[in-house]
């Protein structure tokens, strides 16, 4: 099948070394900077093509325990009121969200007062904020995405920027969009995380038609700072995380393989303490930091 490589998005280097290759594509680190990326690239098509109505409603709607349309917005309220605090008071404020989904963050926001917009890829994830949640989501790619200049306070993007084709031309637009010192909240898988290196290749993370890129935190700060952002904060531990969320041994294509038992029998013995070394050591699944447009 086709591919296309890829130049690096920080540096725009083309020298890669290969690290990991998984449904036939490589996973590659750039030579010059570092930044982790899938190269070559599967075609555009074929990556698009998981963003169907059938993941929509098999996959995405109940990973968040949503079964039969049916959903619990106070849940949602609970569940999202930790990272909306880390936006400050929401009275009189705009907030966009990128890779919305069916919209129930930006449905929180706005239930907590912010003034609410969000771009969505997939056409059944922004039918369903409008239709079922009564939100503005619009469909459109995040790359071509018409937002106005100057136009919001803050921007989150959670798990949305690994799946871009372009973030630093997103993080750029975003921060176009975003007032002077205008905040953005950003969430994206740890390449660095504890759970890459004890469950190696099969780490479900590891999907080159679903995730174009990954982080660590220093070559995200890279790519901010190339994209207009200033004083990146790293978020090493949230209130919000239980201790599967800092090292989810389970989160592997291959769960009764040997690597996978011994790591969930690791993540048991160790428990909290261990999940409290592993965010103070930077190794936790999620790298989640706060970034000012400047």
């Amino acid at each position: 099948m086709s591919t296309t490589s890829i130049s690096c998005a920080i540096c725009g280097g083309t020298r890669t070394r290969r690290l990991y290759t998984k449904s036939g594509y490589d996973i590659a680190r750039c030579v010059r900077c570092g930044l982790v990326y899938a190269n070559p690239r599967a075609p555009r098509d074929i990556i698009l093509g998981r963003y169907s109505r059938d993941y929509f409603w098999n996959e995405y709607l109940p990973a968040l325990g949503i079964q039969d349309g049916t959903f619990d917005l106070k849940w949602f309220d609970t569940r999202y009121a930790p990272l909306l605090g880390l936006l400050g008071p929401a009275a009189g404020r705009r907030l966009l969200e990128v890779g919305s989904g069916a919209g129930f963050f930006l449905k929180s926001a706005e239930r907590a007062g912010w003034s609410v917009t969000g771009i969505e890829l997939s056409e059944e994830a922004s039918r369903f904020g409008r239709e079922r949640l009564g939100l503005d989501i619009r469909g459109e790619r995040a790359e071509a995405a018409s937002v106005g200049a100057a136009s919001v306070d803050a921007a989150v993007m959670f798990d949305t920027i690994e799946h871009l084709f372009d973030p630093r031309a997103v993080l750029t637009s975003v921060a176009s969009a975003l007032v002077p010192g205008g905040q953005l909240l950003i969430s994206t898988p740890n390449f660095r995380a504890l759970s890459r290196l004890l469950l190696g290749s099969p780490w479900a993370v590891l999907s080159p038609l679903e995730h174009m890129y990954y982080f660590e935190e220093k070559s995200l700060n890279q790519l901010l700072g190339a994209s207009g952002f200033v004083d990146v904060t790293f978020i090493r531990r949230h209130e919000s995380w239980i201790p599967q969320e800092t090292m989810n041994f389970v989160h592997t294509h291959e769960p009764y393989g040997l690597r996978a038992r011994l790591a969930a029998l690791l993540g048991r013995v160790g428990g909290s303490p261990l999940a409290h070394a592993v965010q103070r050591a930077g190794r936790q699944d999620i790298l989640l930091c706060l970034a000012r447009r400047g």
